[in-house]
Protein backbone atom coordinates (compact mmCIF):
# COMPACT_ATOMS: atom_id res chain seq x y z
CA UNK A 1 0.00 0.00 0.00
CA UNK A 2 1.68 3.09 -1.58
CA UNK A 3 2.60 5.64 1.72
CA UNK A 4 0.36 8.73 1.19
CA UNK A 5 1.70 12.30 0.60
CA UNK A 6 -0.79 14.10 2.16
CA UNK A 7 -2.49 13.09 5.46
CA UNK A 8 -2.33 13.76 8.91
CA UNK A 9 1.61 13.87 8.82
CA UNK A 10 2.43 15.24 5.21
CA UNK A 11 5.32 15.18 3.17
CA UNK A 12 5.60 18.20 0.99
CA UNK A 13 7.99 20.30 -0.51
CA UNK A 14 8.77 23.77 0.80
CA UNK A 15 5.89 25.43 -2.38
CA UNK A 16 3.31 22.25 -2.16
CA UNK A 17 0.52 22.26 0.31
CA UNK A 18 -2.55 19.97 0.52
CA UNK A 19 -5.99 20.10 -0.23
CA UNK A 20 -8.83 17.21 0.23
CA UNK A 21 -12.41 16.85 -0.27
CA UNK A 22 -14.49 14.09 1.39
CA UNK A 23 -17.35 12.08 -0.84
CA UNK A 24 -19.71 9.80 0.86
CA UNK A 25 -21.52 6.79 -0.74
CA UNK A 26 -24.73 5.85 1.63
CA UNK A 27 -25.45 2.06 1.48
CA UNK A 28 -28.52 1.21 4.31
CA UNK A 29 -27.43 2.24 7.68
CA UNK A 30 -23.68 2.74 7.07
CA UNK A 31 -21.20 4.40 4.28
CA UNK A 32 -18.14 4.17 2.55
CA UNK A 33 -16.43 7.66 2.81
CA UNK A 34 -13.57 8.42 0.10
CA UNK A 35 -10.98 11.53 1.25
CA UNK A 36 -9.70 12.58 -1.60
CA UNK A 37 -6.24 14.77 -1.85
CA UNK A 38 -4.21 16.74 -3.69
CA UNK A 39 -0.74 18.25 -3.02
CA UNK A 40 -0.80 21.45 -4.87
CA UNK A 41 1.96 23.86 -5.99
CA UNK A 42 2.08 27.02 -7.62
CA UNK A 43 2.39 26.68 -11.10
CA UNK A 44 2.32 28.47 -14.55
CA UNK A 45 1.17 32.49 -13.68
CA UNK A 46 0.98 31.51 -10.05
CA UNK A 47 -2.18 28.98 -11.07
CA UNK A 48 -2.05 26.05 -8.35
CA UNK A 49 -1.17 23.07 -10.54
CA UNK A 50 -1.84 19.63 -9.18
CA UNK A 51 1.28 17.03 -8.25
CA UNK A 52 -0.05 14.28 -7.01
CA UNK A 53 -3.52 12.80 -6.19
CA UNK A 54 -4.64 10.03 -3.89
CA UNK A 55 -7.60 8.98 -2.18
CA UNK A 56 -8.00 7.48 1.82
CA UNK A 57 -10.87 5.27 2.34
CA UNK A 58 -13.20 4.61 5.05
CA UNK A 59 -16.25 2.82 6.03
CA UNK A 60 -18.68 3.94 8.73
CA UNK A 61 -20.47 2.02 10.73
CA UNK A 62 -22.76 2.40 14.26
CA UNK A 63 -20.99 5.90 15.00
CA UNK A 64 -17.46 3.87 13.89
CA UNK A 65 -14.81 4.26 11.50
CA UNK A 66 -12.53 1.37 10.04
CA UNK A 67 -9.81 2.07 7.34
CA UNK A 68 -9.90 0.41 4.08
CA UNK A 69 -6.53 1.70 2.78
CA UNK A 70 -5.20 4.02 0.22
CA UNK A 71 -4.24 4.84 -3.03
CA UNK A 72 -2.09 7.25 -5.03
CA UNK A 73 -2.14 8.68 -8.72
CA UNK A 74 -4.18 7.28 -11.11
CA UNK A 75 -5.48 3.51 -9.22
CA UNK A 76 -8.42 3.87 -7.23
CA UNK A 77 -10.99 1.88 -5.54
CA UNK A 78 -14.56 1.49 -6.32
CA UNK A 79 -17.40 0.24 -4.62
CA UNK A 80 -21.04 -0.39 -4.45
CA UNK A 81 -23.84 -1.82 -2.09
CA UNK A 82 -25.02 -4.90 -3.21
CA UNK A 83 -27.97 -6.99 -1.54
CA UNK A 84 -26.36 -7.27 1.98
CA UNK A 85 -22.81 -6.57 0.89
CA UNK A 86 -20.07 -3.76 0.40
CA UNK A 87 -18.05 -5.11 -2.98
CA UNK A 88 -14.71 -3.28 -3.24
CA UNK A 89 -12.66 -3.31 -7.07
CA UNK A 90 -9.98 -4.88 -4.82
CA UNK A 91 -11.75 -8.32 -4.70
CA UNK A 92 -12.74 -7.59 -0.67
CA UNK A 93 -16.19 -7.05 0.26
CA UNK A 94 -17.77 -5.54 3.48
CA UNK A 95 -20.72 -7.79 5.67
CA UNK A 96 -22.47 -4.93 7.45
CA UNK A 97 -23.68 -7.06 9.82
CA UNK A 98 -20.25 -8.00 11.66
CA UNK A 99 -19.01 -5.73 10.50
CA UNK A 100 -16.57 -7.87 9.26
CA UNK A 101 -14.39 -8.12 5.72
CA UNK A 102 -14.15 -10.90 3.46
CA UNK A 103 -11.54 -11.45 0.60
CA UNK A 104 -10.77 -13.46 -2.46
CA UNK A 105 -14.62 -12.45 -3.07
CA UNK A 106 -16.44 -13.20 -6.99
CA UNK A 107 -17.53 -9.82 -7.97
CA UNK A 108 -21.23 -10.75 -8.72
CA UNK A 109 -21.52 -10.51 -13.18
CA UNK A 110 -24.37 -7.57 -12.33
CA UNK A 111 -22.15 -4.63 -10.05
CA UNK A 112 -18.93 -5.70 -12.41
CA UNK A 113 -19.32 -2.49 -14.78
CA UNK A 114 -19.54 -0.69 -11.33
CA UNK A 115 -16.27 -1.23 -9.85
CA UNK A 116 -14.12 -0.39 -13.16
CA UNK A 117 -13.36 3.17 -14.06
CA UNK A 118 -15.03 1.67 -17.49
CA UNK A 119 -18.34 2.08 -16.16
CA UNK A 120 -20.78 4.60 -14.92
CA UNK A 121 -19.01 5.08 -11.35
CA UNK A 122 -20.45 6.68 -8.62
CA UNK A 123 -18.48 7.46 -5.51
CA UNK A 124 -20.89 10.17 -3.48
CA UNK A 125 -24.94 9.71 -2.92
CA UNK A 126 -27.06 13.31 -2.90
CA UNK A 127 -25.98 15.79 -0.23
CA UNK A 128 -28.05 18.35 0.95
CA UNK A 129 -26.78 21.89 2.67
CA UNK A 130 -26.23 22.07 6.54
CA UNK A 131 -27.25 24.86 7.85
CA UNK A 132 -25.22 25.80 11.42
CA UNK A 133 -26.47 29.17 13.69
CA UNK A 134 -25.33 29.55 16.74
CA UNK A 135 -24.89 26.13 18.58
CA UNK A 136 -27.58 24.68 16.14
CA UNK A 137 -27.34 22.71 12.68
CA UNK A 138 -30.32 22.60 10.62
CA UNK A 139 -30.04 19.22 8.07
CA UNK A 140 -32.72 18.82 5.55
CA UNK A 141 -33.30 16.10 2.59
CA UNK A 142 -36.78 17.72 1.82
CA UNK A 143 -38.41 14.53 3.44
CA UNK A 144 -37.14 14.52 6.62
CA UNK A 145 -35.69 17.31 8.72
CA UNK A 146 -33.17 17.51 11.94
CA UNK A 147 -32.56 20.75 14.51
CA UNK A 148 -29.24 19.05 16.30
CA UNK A 149 -27.91 21.08 19.44
CA UNK A 150 -24.04 21.09 18.75
CA UNK A 151 -22.75 19.51 22.44
CA UNK A 152 -21.26 22.15 25.03
CA UNK A 153 -17.50 21.64 24.24
CA UNK A 154 -17.76 21.18 20.61
CA UNK A 155 -16.59 23.89 17.87
CA UNK A 156 -17.13 23.32 14.80
CA UNK A 157 -14.39 25.27 12.36
CA UNK A 158 -15.59 25.92 9.12
CA UNK A 159 -12.57 27.37 7.30
CA UNK A 160 -13.88 30.28 4.55
CA UNK A 161 -13.19 28.11 1.64
CA UNK A 162 -15.33 25.22 2.82
CA UNK A 163 -19.57 24.48 3.00
CA UNK A 164 -21.08 22.24 5.13
CA UNK A 165 -22.85 19.28 3.53
CA UNK A 166 -25.12 16.43 5.08
CA UNK A 167 -26.15 12.64 3.79
CA UNK A 168 -28.81 11.03 5.36
CA UNK A 169 -28.63 7.28 6.68
CA UNK A 170 -31.63 5.72 8.62
CA UNK A 171 -32.99 8.07 11.07
CA UNK A 172 -29.51 9.37 10.92
CA UNK A 173 -27.07 11.82 9.45
CA UNK A 174 -23.26 12.28 8.41
CA UNK A 175 -22.38 15.96 7.95
CA UNK A 176 -19.10 17.13 6.91
CA UNK A 177 -17.08 20.10 5.25
CA UNK A 178 -16.73 19.89 1.70
CA UNK A 179 -14.34 22.80 0.01
CA UNK A 180 -15.67 25.03 -2.21
CA UNK A 181 -12.83 25.83 -4.50
CA UNK A 182 -10.75 22.43 -4.75
CA UNK A 183 -7.67 24.66 -5.28
CA UNK A 184 -7.52 26.60 -2.34
CA UNK A 185 -5.59 24.71 0.86
CA UNK A 186 -7.84 22.57 3.05
CA UNK A 187 -5.48 20.62 5.29
CA UNK A 188 -6.13 17.34 6.74
CA UNK A 189 -7.23 18.99 10.66
CA UNK A 190 -9.71 21.40 8.76
CA UNK A 191 -11.76 18.34 7.62
CA UNK A 192 -14.92 17.92 9.80
CA UNK A 193 -16.92 14.68 10.04
CA UNK A 194 -20.13 14.36 12.58
CA UNK A 195 -22.39 12.19 13.10
CA UNK A 196 -25.94 13.16 14.34
CA UNK A 197 -27.27 9.32 15.56
CA UNK A 198 -30.89 10.82 16.17
CA UNK A 199 -30.11 12.33 19.80
CA UNK A 200 -27.00 13.49 19.56
CA UNK A 201 -23.91 14.86 18.03
CA UNK A 202 -20.21 13.78 17.36
CA UNK A 203 -17.08 14.36 16.00
CA UNK A 204 -15.49 11.27 14.17
CA UNK A 205 -11.49 11.26 14.07
CA UNK A 206 -9.99 10.58 10.50
CA UNK A 207 -6.15 9.55 12.35
CA UNK A 208 -7.67 7.40 14.86
CA UNK A 209 -9.47 5.68 12.20
CA UNK A 210 -6.10 4.83 10.03
CA UNK A 211 -5.42 2.53 13.00
CA UNK A 212 -8.73 0.40 13.02
CA UNK A 213 -9.39 -2.04 10.48
CA UNK A 214 -12.22 -4.66 10.29
CA UNK A 215 -11.72 -7.64 11.67
CA UNK A 216 -11.56 -10.57 9.16
CA UNK A 217 -15.11 -12.67 8.37
CA UNK A 218 -14.91 -16.13 9.91
CA UNK A 219 -17.08 -19.12 8.81
CA UNK A 220 -19.59 -19.45 11.38
CA UNK A 221 -18.19 -22.93 13.58
CA UNK A 222 -22.04 -24.26 13.38
CA UNK A 223 -21.90 -24.68 9.57
CA UNK A 224 -18.95 -27.30 10.22
CA UNK A 225 -20.97 -29.21 13.02
CA UNK A 226 -23.79 -29.30 10.84
CA UNK A 227 -21.46 -30.87 8.11
CA UNK A 228 -20.60 -33.27 11.08
CA UNK A 229 -23.98 -33.89 11.90
CA UNK A 230 -25.27 -34.79 8.04
CA UNK A 231 -21.97 -37.45 7.62
CA UNK A 232 -23.08 -38.89 10.86
CA UNK A 233 -26.65 -39.84 10.01
CA UNK A 234 -25.65 -40.49 6.13
CA UNK A 235 -23.26 -43.93 7.26
CA UNK A 236 -25.69 -44.64 9.85
CA UNK A 237 -28.47 -45.02 7.70
CA UNK A 238 -26.19 -46.46 4.89
CA UNK A 239 -25.11 -49.25 7.66
CA UNK A 240 -29.43 -49.33 8.38
CA UNK A 241 -29.64 -50.17 5.21
CA UNK A 242 -26.68 -52.84 4.61
CA UNK A 243 -28.14 -54.46 7.59
CA UNK A 244 -31.64 -54.48 6.14
CA UNK A 245 -30.41 -56.31 2.97
CA UNK A 246 -28.13 -58.91 4.92
CA UNK A 247 -31.26 -60.13 6.87
CA UNK A 248 -33.30 -60.77 3.85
Amino acid sequence: MPIPVCGPHPILGPTEYCSFAPFIKVGKDDAIITLSWDVLSPGIQGLPTPDMVGDYYLYFKDGRLYYLGNTTGAYELFYEYYKGLWYLSDGRAINPKKPCIINNVTIPKEIRKKLCSCGNVSIASPSYPAELNGSTLYVSNGRVSYTIKVPRGMTIHLPSNTTLRAVFLEKRALIYTRPKNPFVPLDWQNVTLLYYDGSSLRRLNFTAAIENRLPECHQEPFRFELLVSLLVFALLTLALVRWAIKRK
